[in-house]
């Protein structure tokens, strides 16, 4: 369990891989517009990283490591989140229509987002984690997602100000606070020297 934790603390806080490799920034961006998708499509994202990352854990141990692990891994990570994609739709159209209904427009955006893929990517490949490190991570990731959405939604809103120029409006200024951002998050991954 303290592993679990301390890898949920490092995805979210330390290691952001939200933006300092770009996984989901275009998704976030969408998703930070209308706030009230935020939270689904977070839950969403957590359900298909964790279990995508529960469910090629073992195979992953199965594949091994050499040339043709290295062609083969992509492949069967993305049929796990097609399969994963699948029955989730299916399960909530049948059993959840109401929630389906809510959720149908962001339920692809969510499966097969970066980060889903990403995440299952470098456990074992990056890292050597057990299963509940990778399932930590995974946690972290999302956690670190949905903290992130919102610290945007609300840089978004502060954005519509008539005080900024006009050149910056729109993207220009949405860019530079999330490379803003990212710098700041990225201070918490360094070393910290007081020489």
């Amino acid at each position: 369990m303290t592993k679990l934790f301390s890898f949920l603390l490092a995805a979210a806080f330390i290691q952001n891989l939200v933006l300092s490799t770009g996984f989901g920034t275009s998704v976030m961006l969408r998703m930070s517009r209308k706030r009230r998708n935020i939270l689904p499509f977070s839950a969403l994202l957590c359900l298909f990283t964790v279990a995508t990352v529960a469910l090629c854990y073992p195979l992953d141990q199965l594949i091994g490591t050499g040339v043709a692990a290295k062609w083969f891994r992509p492949l069967m990570i993305v049929c796990v989140t097609a399969l994963l994609y699948i029955a989730v739709a299916l399960v909530l159209k049948k059993k959840f229509t109401a929630l389906y209904a809510r959720v149908s427009r962001v339920l692809p955006m969510a499966a097969f987002n970066n980060m889903v893929i990403g995440v299952a990517l470098i456990v074992n490949h990056q890292f050597a984690l057990n299963l509940p490190g990778a399932i930590g991570l995974g946690l972290g990731a999302c956690g670190g997602y949905l903290v992130l959405s919102w610290l945007t939604a609300e840089g978004l809103e502060r954005l519509d100000n008539p005080d900024v120029p006009k050149a910056f409006r729109g993207l220009p200024s949405v860019l530079i606070y999330l490379g803003i951002l990212a710098l700041a998050l990225m201070g918490f991954s360094g070393s910290v020297s007081l020489v």
